[in-house]
């Protein structure tokens, strides 16, 4: 068989429908799941809070950690400053063990 035979032996026009079809399905799901996406996302609001919630309790943090007031950032004991910029040590930090409300509330980690 030589390849002209080969190509006249195809359904051209069975081939195009199947095509046609496939790139109208997968442009209906796009479009689903494009707006799916973000109608699910304002949907949950306090779902990326939780999860940073989530991150902070699984992980292991030092017992001298200290919390940013202005930024409500974990920084590490042995940080002079907030790894934000926020300020010195000494002007912003609040014990992380007496003052856990702090990660919470606020800005959600958004500096004004």
């Amino acid at each position: 068989m030589t390849a002209q035979d080969y190509l006249a032996s195809i359904n051209w026009a069975g081939a195009a429908v199947v095509g046609t079809i496939c790139v109208v399905v997968g442009l209906v799901l796009l479009r689903f799941m494009m707006a799916s996406s973000s109608e699910i996302g304002s949907m949950i609001p306090g779902a990326s809070e939780s999860a940073a919630r989530a991150v902070l309790d699984a992980r292991d943090l030092p017992a001298d950690s200290w919390v940013c007031a202005v930024c409500r950032s974990v920084n590490r004991p042995t940080a002079g400053h907030c790894y934000r910029g926020c300020g010195e040590r000494d002007e912003v930090a609040r014990p992380m063990p007496v003052d856990p409300d702090l990660l919470g509330t606020g800005m959600n980690g958004r500096r004004s």
